[in-house]
């Protein structure tokens, strides 16, 4: 879980259960300095009392607008109560239906911002009805007060008389007050319409009736901290709009309607390859040309000097032992590979319910169920299995069937430079080196051009891998002859990555037979 949305759940159950307790403070043990601090961070009352000069309401508002321009409009989840209930509702429909996801939707501003001038102008010419019946904490006041005050009561009343313990002062009969009949209805009717509207269509109360969020979206088209979106990260998956609730993400055009946005950073949690980051608007994320080198680029380039280094270091090292080169593979093969889309082993193993329609739709029968390579929790979950076969370069099948949303749905282009791990190549093991003999399997399989052959002893031939460009199909595995361990193995990644392609080359999916492999 990312920091900032840690620090959201705890700052946001902190300030409800706060809110909560002056509501529900049937003892009235609460000083009422308590109450005016944490009053004085709910906008509605923060405003009218900072009309009347009170200095805790005047610092309180001034705190909430000096956030938002800041950090855009985090009040919404942090610090609204009625965020809180909305939120709760997301989560309980997020547990349900796991494959649901809240798309993209263009934000209603015109609409957004001609209900809240017609609510503050109502106010100033002395009407607060639709203050009253839009201002969030108001009607999580009445939700609290109206609903659940009397039940807490009714529950108590019922103990203290199935315990018997009425004349006992820490169980005493507390009289309820019941609302009437059209208040009661009121509020009931608005809770079932914040809770289907929540379950629906996530944030959109927020974004399209409630007047604390027009204002402070008018602060919010250009804060000075924002979520953004690294380009050269992005791997296309769609999985920040999936868990976006404000439905203010757009994947495809990799856009952020920032004003929308209620800053409940689950998109940062969600990224599997960290290509949304909150960072300051005047950061330059993907620098270009001459000056600068992509943040993309540097990852890759970090990796080709680590390639490079190894190389060098294969000469100068002695020979790794046979014990040794056992424990790398046995670490390698320990691992789970996630199948393609599901973009980390943690998403995926969180989300995948066993049912095996990706191993039934595989062509190539390479997704196989584990035993318990991703733990208990994972059990008969789904993984690649390269010593069955390989996976095709031109096949989304499992995205395609996959009920819950596990492995997303992927295109050609995205599968082409998906990384589902990389390669290990182990020349000690190699046929070329240990029996001085021609094989070249690998690299004829890999369809990427990940493996390459280079030249050895005399007119030998032996491979080469860059795994800047592998993508973890296991097509060099699976054609590998050397048993029982390969010379050229699979080590999956528990993040998916994103592979270069090579310049100046088509590259062709694998068109071979089982057998054509050399064993």
């Amino acid at each position: 879980m990312h920091p900032l949305r840690r620090t959201r759940l705890v700052v946001s159950t902190v300030m409800a259960v706060a809110v909560a307790a002056i509501f529900l403070d049937v003892g009235h043990v609460i000083p009422s300095s308590w109450t005016r601090l944490i009053l004085s961070l709910q906008f509605g009352p923060a405003v009218l009392n900072a009309l009347t000069g009170a200095g805790v309401a005047i610092g309180g508002l001034a705190f909430v607008l000096l956030l938002t321009i800041l950090f855009g409009r985090v009040y919404c989840s942090h610090l609204c109560p009625l965020g809180v209930l909305q939120d709760i509702v997301i989560w309980f429909r997020q547990q349900v239906m796991k494959h649901r996801k809240f798309p993209y939707a263009t934000p209603m501003y015109r609409w957004h911002y001609t209900i809240t001038a017609a609510v503050i102008a109502l106010a100033l010419g002395g009407s607060m009805a639709a203050v009253d019946l839009l201002e969030p904490y108001s009607n999580a006041g009445r939700i609290l007060t109206d609903l659940v005050r009397p039940a807490l009561m009714l529950a108590n009343n019922g103990a203290a008389l199935v315990v018997g313990l009425t004349q006992q002062d820490w169980l005493q009969l507390m009289p309820i007050a019941v609302p009437h009949w059209t208040t009661l209805a009121g509020v009931v009717g608005f809770t079932v319409f914040i809770v289907v509207l929540s379950y629906r269509s996530g944030r959109l109360f927020c974004n399209l009736l409630c007047p604390v969020g027009g204002l402070l979206s008018l602060l919010s088209h250009r804060p000075a901290f924002a979520i953004r979106i690294r380009g050269t990260a992005c791997i296309d998956c769609g999985l920040c709009e999936r868990v976006c609730r404000a439905q203010c993400i757009d994947s495809d055009r990799r856009t952020i309607d920032t004003a929308a946005c209620v800053g409940c950073f689950d998109c940062l949690t969600a990224c599997p390859t960290h290509g949304m980051e909150f960072t300051w608007k005047k950061k330059r994320i993907e620098r270009h040309g001459p000056g600068g080198l992509e943040q993309g680029d540097r990852s890759q380039r970090r990796r080709v000097l680590v390639s490079i280094a190894a190389i060098g270091s294969a000469w100068l090292l002695p020979k790794r032992t046979e014990a040794e080169l056992q424990s790398i593979y046995d670490a390698a093969k320990s691992r789970p590979a996630v199948p393609p889309g599901g973009a980390s082993q943690d998403r995926f193993s969180n989300l995948c319910t066993s049912c095996h329609l990706c191993v039934a739709a595989c062509p190539t029968q390479v997704i196989q169920p584990a035993a318990l390579e991703y733990g208990w929790a994972g059990l008969f979950q789904p993984k690649m299995d390269y010593a069955v076969n390989y996976c095709t370069f031109d096949c989304v099948a499992c995205g395609e069937v996959c009920p819950t949303g596990a492995l997303l749905p992927l295109s050609l282009d995205a599968k082409h430079v998906l990384q589902l791990g990389t390669v290990v190549f182990v020349k000690e093991d190699c046929v070329v080196e240990a029996k001085k003999k021609d094989c070249g399997a690998c690299a004829e399989h890999c369809p990427t051009k990940a493996v390459r052959m280079v030249p050895f002893e005399g007119k030998l031939r032996i491979p080469e891998v860059d795994n800047q460009y592998c993508i973890g199909c296991g097509a060099c595995e699976h054609a590998c002859p050397t048993i029982p361990r390969r010379a050229i193995y699979v080590d999956p990644l528990a993040v998916h990555g994103v592979a270069k392609v090579r310049p100046q080359e088509r590259l062709a999916p694998v068109q071979a037979t089982p057998e054509e492999f050399p064993f």
